[in-house]
């Protein structure tokens, strides 16, 4: 006789058996007839399907039944779909790249402080999140320049997108179509081709500056006449800046034009202690040039203080971005969110202002929007996903952070990016709220 202890044991064996059994019988095709449940006509009663890849629905669990109101982002190969967050793509894109490549995108400046500055800043703000509000209808969209967007994320103006995938600028353009984000600093060329297939997206032309007024004014026109709606100029980049682990690298600036390392004329770019110009004379007579050249608006990148963002919007500014240049300039600058407060406040609402610098989740979505910013940028994140999945590797990032986004309108109480415009919606995490 089995031992009184095991009998409880034996009788959840055969429970479970049977549930198994159960459970077999109703998905068999042959027994489906008698198992589904019949309406008064005596039709079978067909069970929900989950919505697919980008649709609502999906198979519910605890009893709930499918949902129509769940919204998914787009589905991708195993592999994608592994990859749960921004942080994530990094590792897999660093596997594909040589050291050279990865390092010269990873890289800040210097000690690399800022560059921890920005994506520290994040946690120095918390959520105060407002509850008993309808959040039935989240919604991510916005007006900005004159055009309405489904999303605040933009992807950022960098440069060696072919370092990355050898159809770099290609890949990316379309997939900032397919998940309906702004390129800033598409290549002309690229999104004429793509338009005659209808699969360009949303872009502004982007330009470190002009040496003089005709550069400029071909650049300008040349963008305009290609699609851009606005042009974008970085101010903050007179030199190029101090970084060790290109200088360690021996990096090359042909890299960024072959696919090679190595180069005949070893023309060194990164030098420890070097000196090298871009455009040191870039001043505000740049927004003269252009403003003669173009229609379009003018965003001015590369603002970090209220001194700088009155003679921003005085020179004709129309958008002005916060930012740092991804921490690759002057090391020893805070983190670009501890900036956006002086700027918005100096702004003062005359033009929309934008930032980047160490978003990586929707949550830091919600802190810049509360503090100011009307969207953000994103470099490295969507150039990590290139790295690692080429055109599909760009879309999920977007679509992951937009979705991330819309979790974060919902729990926080915001509903919509509007919502979020409020700076009662966080707090300093180092001292209580005061209203």
């Amino acid at each position: 006789m089995a031992d009184a202890t095991q009998r409880p044991d034996a009788r959840a064996t055969r429970r479970q058996a049977l549930r198994h059994l159960a459970t077999f019988m109703a998905g068999s095709p042959l027994l489906a007839p008698l198992l589904l449940p019949q309406n008064p006509t005596g039709q079978q009663v067909q069970a929900r399907q989950p919505g697919g890849p980008g649709q609502q629905g999906r198979q519910g669990g605890g009893g709930r039944g499918d949902r129509a109101d769940v919204v998914r982002p787009p589905a991708y190969r195993d592999e994608i779909m592994k990859v749960i967050n921004l942080h994530e793509f990094e590792a897999i894109a660093r596997k594909k790249l040589s050291i050279q490549a990865y390092d010269y995108i990873a890289a800040g400046a210097g000690d690399e402080s800022t560059l921890q500055a920005n994506r520290e800043a994040f946690g120095h703000y918390w959520i105060r999140r407002k509850v008993m509000v309808d959040v039935s209808h989240v919604d991510t969209s916005l007006e900005l320049l004159g055009q309405r967007l489904e999303h605040p994320i933009l992807l950022g103006p960098v440069g060696p997108k072919n370092l990355l995938n050898p159809d770099g600028d290609r890949l990316t353009s379309l997939g900032a179509h397919q998940a309906k984000a702004v390129v800033v600093g598409a290549t002309p060329n690229v999104v004429q081709e793509l338009a005659k297939d209808n699969n360009a997206p949303m872009w502004w032309g982007a330009s470190l500056g002009h040496r003089n007024q005709s550069e400029a004014i071909t650049w300008a026109k040349r963008n305009e006449d290609s699609g851009a709606t606005a042009l974008c100029v970085t101010v903050d980049y007179p030199y190029t800046s101090a970084r060790d682990r290109p200088s360690r690298d021996k990096w090359e600036a042909e890299w960024l034009r072959t696919p090679n390392y190595s180069t005949s004329d070893g023309r060194v770019t990164f030098q420890a202690g070097m000196l090298d110009p871009y455009t040191p004379n870039l001043t505000w007579e740049w927004m003269k040039w252009v403003r003669g050249a173009s229609k379009l608006p003018i965003v001015v990148k590369g603002i970090l203080t209220a001194e700088d963002a009155k003679l921003a919007v005085d020179n004709g500014a129309q958008a002005i971005v916060v930012s740092n240049h991804g921490a690759r300039t002057l090391d020893g600058m805070g983190g670009t969110l501890h900036a956006l407060p002086e700027v918005v406040e100096a702004v003062n609402g005359r033009v929309p202002v934008l930032m980047d610098g160490g978003v990586r989740r929707g949550g830091d979505v919600i802190k810049a929007l509360a503090l100011g910013a009307r969207a953000i940028l994103i470099g490295r994140p969507y150039l990590w996903g290139l790295g690692a999945f080429g055109q599909d590797g760009v879309q999920r990032v977007i679509e992951l952070l937009q979705g991330e986004l819309r979790i974060a309108l919902a729990l926080s109480g915001a509903v919509n990016v509007k919502g979020a415009a409020n700076r009662s919606l966080i707090r300093p995490a180092w001292k209580s709220y005061k209203a």
